[in-house]
């Protein structure tokens, strides 16, 4: 069980931070202030904008009808993924734009010859969805790394703690978990040449992976081969035993390759969520009132920010 008193800080944690700090400067240097604003709106309206908050509204009620777990509206761990979502648009998303810049801003001052060149005989439309399945591609790979190395899961570590998964945990994310998600302009660099791909087609990438989230049975059937499904993510939250399966972020095809698919039984035991052992302080730790969670937030959100820095 987590304390709250403070430990040792860990190294490799602050050498993130050091590192994510002297991207984002780096960013800001390269884009100026009034370009930097215009960026950082046009990612908040792409990934918590109007389209995907309402998907998420949309989900949550669907979660109200067809729970996996039958789980209150006002629950603690809602109200904290809440939390996580205000963070997200306000400190998140301009925290990983920077971050990302700085890496787009380095890419094209040192790595150039990265990109390639421009094939007028290869149409357009065949660039995107080249360019959507490397992103997705990309995406599996480092939420890969993300579970194979310390430095990396502490932060990622924090969005596992929920133990009441909703599709409002896909907000819950420490801000410098982007760091290592920055390699995912890593296909749009390299395809920059040819194309860009359509604002609307990202939008509802990140709609794709929110609502796997989601806190009901949904396997999609057939179509669950090619679209992960709330389901087989579930898995992937489990809170016993390896969480590095079920990895993907939209397509499940990068699990099948490398043998960490677990695909879910349609009226299956539902799966417990969370972190075995609970290294991380989380909502349900305090329970008074016949075992109803006492929240104190915004407290407890700041010692999980705070948590991958400790020893």
């Amino acid at each position: 069980m987590a304390t709250s008193r403070w430990t040792a800080p860990y190294l490799p944690s602050l050498l993130v931070a050091a590192f994510s700090g002297a991207l984002a400067w780096y960013g800001w240097s390269a884009l100026g202030t009034a370009q930097l604003v215009s960026v950082i709106h046009a990612g908040q309206v792409r990934y918590a904008g109007p389209v995907v908050l309402a998907v998420v509204a949309v989900t949550f009620a669907a979660e109200r009808v067809w729970p996996a777990q039958r789980r209150r509206v006002l629950a603690c761990g809602h109200l904290a993924d809440v939390g996580y979502l205000v963070l997200y648009a306000s400190v998140t998303l301009p925290v990983s734009t920077l971050i990302g810049a700085g890496f787009a801003t380095a890419l094209s001052r040192h790595a150039s010859w990265l990109t390639l060149p421009a094939y007028p005989a290869v149409p357009s439309w065949a660039f995107v969805v080249i360019g959507l399945v490397a992103i997705d591609a990309t995406d599996w790979l480092v939420h890969f790394l993300n579970h194979r190395f310390n430095p990396l899961w502490r932060f990622h570590a924090v969005h596992h703690s929920q133990e009441e998964v909703s599709v409002l945990t896909t907000f819950r994310a420490h801000p410098l978990v982007h760091l290592s998600f920055a390699f995912t302009a890593l296909p749009g660099f390299v395809l920059a040449a040819n194309g860009a791909t359509p604002v609307t087609l990202l939008t509802a990438y990140a709609c794709l992976g929110a609502v796997p989230h989601a806190n009901v049975p949904w396997t999609y059937g057939p179509v669950g081969r090619l679209i992960i499904s709330p389901a087989y993510h579930r898995a992937h939250h489990r809170a016993a035993g390896r969480t590095d399966v079920n990895l993907g972020v939209v397509f499940p095809f990068w699990d099948e390759l490398s043998g960490r698919a677990i695909r879910p039984v349609p009226g299956g035991e539902v799966i417990a969520t969370g972190l075995a052992g609970r290294p991380i302080p989380v909502e349900q730790e305090r329970l008074v009132e016949q075992e109803r969670p006492a929240c104190s937030l915004p407290g407890l959100v700041a010692t999980q920010l705070v948590e991958p820095f400790r020893r």
